[in-house]
Formats: C-alpha cells, structure tokens, sequence
C-alpha cells in the first residue's frame, strides 16, 4: 500500500489535501485504490492561483499576492511555515527545484506584476533574487534538475531562458503563438511548451522544435512523464502524445470524457527519486475538473483515442470545490542536501619567507617581501635612520613612533583653531579667499554669518583684510 499526498487549490480560496493509498498488482491493470480527504487550509483571501509541493514542503500562490508556505510529513500532519511577501500581482506559477534524491533547496515564484522571485527554503524562505521577467505577467515557470536554468513564459508571448547562478536571462525569444506552459522533460534535454491547441517538443541546446501536436480542444494542463505527454482539454478529455512518433500520428491513448467539465488540473504520482509508479512508465493518474471532483485512473486501462467510451476511474471524491490547479506530492520524505564542505587552508611552512631569495638565483619572480629597515651610514654615526610616521614591524606588529618629533609635525590646518600660540600664523587672505567667502554668504541668504577659522586667526594675530578695489 502506497499513500501519495494530492493538494489542490481552489477558487474558493481554500487548499484541500487529499491521500491515494493505492495498492497496484505489479504489471496487470487493476489494483484497489481509494482518495480521502486529510486536511483542508484557509490559504488565502481570495482564489488560489498556483501551487507547489516537493519533498513535503507546499507552496500556494493566491489573487492577494501572498505566497503561503506549508509543511506535510508522512503521517498527514501539516504545518503552517509562514507567508512569503514581495509581489505586486497574483502569484500565477510556483515550482521547487530539489536535486535528485534530495529535499528542495530553492522556490521560484513568478506573478503578474512580471517578476521572478528566487526564494532560498533552507534559509526560512529568504528572499535570494528579484528578476523583471515578463511584460504582463509571467504564465509559468520550471526549473532544470540542474538548477543551473530556468524557463519561463509571459503574457508578451515570449520564452526565456534564464541562468540562475548569475541572475540574468541567457536568451530570450518571441513565439508564433502565446505560450502559457511550459516544462522541462524529466533528462532536460528538451522542454515542452504549450499554446492553445498545440503542444511543441523543443530541444534545449539547439533551440530547434523537435515535435509538434494539435490537439481537437484547447489545452488548459499537461504532465510529463518520459516520452508520454499528458494533455488536459477544455472539453473534459485527456489525451497522450508520444513525442517520439511524428505529429501526423496524433494521440496514442485517450481518457474520454474524464471529467463532465474543462480539466483543471493533471499530475502523475511519483516516488521519492521522481520515478512513475511501474516499471514500464507511469501507471497513476490524477485529475482534477472544475466541476469539483478529483479522479484517480489506471493507464493501462486507457482506450484509444477513437474509442469514444467514457472512461472508469479507480477512485474518485467529490467536495463541490471549483478547483484550479493540482500537484501530487511524492510518499517518502526526501532527506536535506548534503552541505558541501571546504577544505582547510593549508598550514604556512617555516620556510616559505626564504621563497623569494630562493627564486632569485632560479630566474624567478620575485615573492612580495615584509619592509627592512637596513642599516647605513648615517646609523653607523650614531643617527637613526627617518621611519615614516606609524611604521609598523610586521613581528610584533607594534606601532614604533618617532625618534624625531618635530620631524612628522604637521602643518596648521586652516580649520585648526587659534589657541595654539606656537603655530606661525598664516597670511593675509588673497583676492579669491575673500571673493569665495562672499559667494558662500550670498549663497544662504537670512543665515547669521558665524565667524570661520579664517576670520579668528585674522583678529588674533590683528591681520587687516585687504580693500576692495
């Protein structure tokens, strides 16, 4: 027996938890399955835009541009993590990126406001980057299972690539047609775009499109799963494409009639490693209809796309919901990722300060040496040689100060004060010393002039100001 955690959200603004234990005979179509309802959040203030969930941590984005964090364990039990807060527009699109095996390690949210958030989960879901990404809005996001790359796509009709360690886009292009999804496929070596009535197959590195279905309805979701991808339609339909056969085969199995409305959402369960139940590709599917009613089906009971016949699902539930997006959270809880260690710095040999007199016979270059004061003549008299004003010796690393004090005296600054009376006094004010105080009047008109520096130093060494001419 299997239990796989399914969270919808709603436009109701609630987020429903349901559990599949599913237990499956091996190859052979059948298996009992059975969907109950755990837990029900009130997530937000208005309906449920986006949602997201990877090793047992949920994300929901909603029309009151808050992101709201959850916690699911094994046993059912959830946890309220907080809310993440910085965008201007509903939040539209959320997808985690975890590597293989591994609890997730970052959150990427994008909303109306055309901004990409990068939020950091093992950092209490900081902030870590803000990026403008689309005009009108961002329509979808996914991450590569490197976390090198990210796709996204806007209401501006372009797609965009952008590269996650520096923060900025890697390219950019506008398509024929609006896409509204997109997602990598499970090697990253292409990514599935969707628009409208066509779902495109595009390979990564050459930028070229490698396949290309139409679809009989408009596409509202998809899922991929190997080389099978998973089309929710408009008319309540679902229907699979092989994308390594050519575009004029069409679909290769058919759930007709899943749902009596538009299909709102469509995930495949999976297990802890990302892999489809079965050995032979995925065996699970779950959707959701705007209707209400969440399915789970059997694939390898699918029927061919011209078979008209409604499809029998293995386990449904119904709660009247308006549901708006789906995602399937695996069984087993991944564990953290390990930290990555430094290796210590080598420790300074003895000998390293002779580095630099050994490379000089050798033809070298010459390693930075700490300053000596050599000895010279004048020390040979009894004279100490000048040292410039707070030398430091790099073995004690003591100040040694002057032998000369007369010799590092300073000159008076002209913002010193008069009460030294061993200072020379400085002479008469020039031309534009005086033409530069006037400007400096002028240039505060009804402040009281205070007397400057200048000014005291004249009436105590009894200097008279030069007239005009």
């Amino acid at each position: 027996m299997t239990t796989t955690t399914i969270l919808a959200g709603s436009y109701e603004r609630f987020v429903f938890g349901y559990s599949l234990d599913d237990a499956q005979a091996g190859d052979e179509a059948g298996g009992e399955a059975h969907l109950r309802k755990s837990f029900t959040i009130d997530a937000h203030t208005s309906s449920v835009k986006s949602i997201a969930c990877n090793g047992g941590y949920a994300a929901s984005g909603g029309g009151d541009d808050i992101i709201r964090v959850f916690h699911c364990d094994e046993d059912g039990a959830v946890a309220d993590l907080g809310m993440c807060v910085g965008h201007q527009g509903d939040v539209r699109c959320l997808t985690f990126h975890a590597a293989g095996g591994y609890a997730p390690t970052r959150l990427l949210s994008g909303s109306a406001d055309g901004a990409l958030m990068v939020w950091d989960v093992s950092n209490n879901f900081e902030l870590v980057k803000t990026m403008r990404a689309h005009r009108g809005g961002v329509s979808s996001i996914s991450a590569h299972q490197s976390g090198r790359v990210a796709l996204t796509c806007g209401a501006d009709a372009h797609v965009a690539m952008w590269d996650m360690q520096k923060g900025r886009v890697a390219y950019k292009y506008k398509a024929p047609e609006r896409v509204e999804a997109l997602a990598f496929t499970k090697g990253g070596a292409e990514y599935i775009t969707q628009a409208a009535q066509r779902i495109s197959s595009t390979d990564v590195e050459a930028g070229n499109i490698v396949t290309t279905f139409t679809t009989p309805a408009k596409v509202l979701t998809f899922e991929t799963s190997g080389r099978i991808v998973y089309a929710g339609c408009e008319g309540g339909d679902v229907y699979g494409y092989d994308m390594r056969t050519a575009a004029a085969n069409g679909a290769v199995v058919r759930l007709a009639s899943a749902h009596a409305q538009r299909v709102r959402g469509l995930v495949i369960p999976t297990t802890r490693l990302g892999e489809t139940f079965g050995d032979s590709g995925p065996t699970r599917l779950v959707t959701a209809g705007s209707e209400g009613i969440v399915r789970a089906w059997d694939l390898r009971t699918a029927k061919s796309v011209h078979d008209d016949t409604p499809a029998t699902s293995i386990a449904s539930i119904d709660t009247g919901a308006r549901y708006t997006c789906l995602c399937a959270m695996a069984p087993e809880t991944p564990p953290d990722a390990p930290v990555p260690k430094l290796e210590p710095l080598p420790a300074r040999k003895e000998g390293a300060k002779n580095i630099g007199n050994a490379a000089k016979g050798k033809g070298q270059n010459k390693q930075p040496q700490k300053p000596k004061v050599v000895e010279n003549k004048k020390q040979k008299r009894g004279k100490q040689p000048k040292r410039p004003a707070g030398f430091a010796d790099d073995d004690d690393f003591e100040v040694v100060p002057q032998d000369n004090p007369s010799a590092g005296k300073q000159q008076p600054s002209r913002l010193d004060d008069d009460d030294d009376e061993d200072e020379a006094p400085y002479g008469k004010p020039t031309h534009m010393q005086k033409k530069k105080k006037n400007n400096n009047k002028k240039a505060r008109p009804g402040v009281a002039y205070e007397k400057t520096a200048t000014s005291a130093r004249r009436k105590a060494n009894k200097i008279k100001p030069q007239k005009r001419r």
